[in-house]
């Protein structure tokens, strides 16, 4: 990735040597015509560093993958990115399961974990004494509201920005307005959100960024970096390799934040030219980190997922976060491509 000088966008000529800012970076609309996953509205963009990335309008407008030239640094499961998505509370709320599939898939808004039933101000409908919270939540099933995306060449990034909105009538109304961009030569992109509680009642909130890494950059000689360093015992089993007798583990860690506030962790594979990907955000923020690891054979994946307080139920109440009504809450990460000739 070191062979080519960086673009330079500033230049005066630039315009007088291409008509089109697509010979150095891009982001188009899409809309997939085969397979399981036909249908669904995709933006997929690239950028003159190599960092190209998708989002997936329909599926929550995660990013559903992220590769730096030609390798590919997300997951990709067998669910093929399917459209419609399943319904979470479907296959006793495991139905999660059907869709789980990209780098990024975000759970939330109300819940994250496994499938629970609570009773509490979770629904002000006298008809629902209690409520099912399905594995995960529901948003990364939600179609999103395309605000906008393009190419803004006086700020030198590529952008989009959706918004999803999960709601039930006599229910808790929950919107996630969320914005996107990459610089044009860089290779960090930004991701911001913004929740708002759209009704006149507290809503419980909670919010999971489940990142999902595959092969090729899960492998034999992946090493985890960042504040990762210091819980290497937690990780005895990397470098990994797919068994068909693994099983899943989910560990919950407590990092320290840097003197700053802030939390970076990331994964890197030497044999893949150093490349690799880390994770920055505000710890207070999202305080919960987990860390999924599932080496199945047809699995084979590892998942970094900081997220707000991890929710529970106890005696039939769920605990965690609120927002309060027509309140908001911002969250933001950085996502950076890494690699030994950067």
């Amino acid at each position: 990735m070191s062979g080519f000088p960086p673009a330079d966008f500033s230049d005066p000529d630039l315009a007088a040597k291409t008509p089109d800012l697509r010979a150095l970076a891009e982001i188009r609309l899409f809309r997939l015509e085969d397979g399981p996953g036909r249908g669904q509205r995709v933006l997929i963009a690239r950028n003159a560093a190599g960092v190209g990335f998708e989002v997936a309008v329909d599926r929550g407008f995660d990013l559903s993958a992220l590769s730096l030239g030609q390798v590919q640094l997300g997951w990709h499961s067998q669910n093929q990115m399917r459209f419609p998505p399943q319904l979470s509370s479907s296959e006793n709320g495991f139905g999660f399961l059907r869709n789980f599939d990209g780098l990024l898939v975000t759970c939330g808004l109300d819940y994250y974990g496994p499938p629970r039933r609570a009773t509490g101000d979770t629904s002000v409908s006298p008809h629902r004494p209690e409520r099912d919270f399905p594995q995960h939540g529901e948003v990364s099933t939600l179609q999103a509201y395309l605000a906008g995306y393009g190419l803004d060449a006086e700020r030198g990034v590529l952008w989009c920005e959706g918004v999803v909105r999960q709601s039930g009538v006599f229910g808790d109304v929950l919107e996630r307005r969320r914005r996107i961009e990459l610089p044009l030569s860089g290779h960090t992109i930004t991701l911001d959100d913004r929740v708002t509680n759209c009704g006149f009642n507290p809503a419980p909130h909670a919010l999971l960024y489940h990142f999902n890494f595959g092969y090729p950059l899960l492998d034999l000689a992946t090493e985890l970096t960042g504040a990762f360093g210091d819980f290497a015992a937690v990780f005895a089993d990397l470098p990994p390799a797919p068994r068909q007798e693994t099983r899943e583990i989910v560990d919950h860690l407590q990092l320290p934040p840097d003197a700053n506030g802030d939390l970076s962790v990331g994964l890197r594979n030497p044999a893949l030219g150093g490349i690799g990907v880390t994770l920055a955000y505000r710890q207070a923020k999202l305080p919960s980190l987990l860390v999924w690891r599932s080496y199945q054979s047809g699995v084979f994946a590892l998942g970094i997922e900081p997220g707000t307080m991890l929710p529970r139920v106890e005696d039939g109440r769920l605990i965690g976060d609120t927002l309060g009504p027509r309140a908001s809450t911002d969250y933001g990460m950085a996502i950076t491509v890494t690699s030994d000739g950067i």
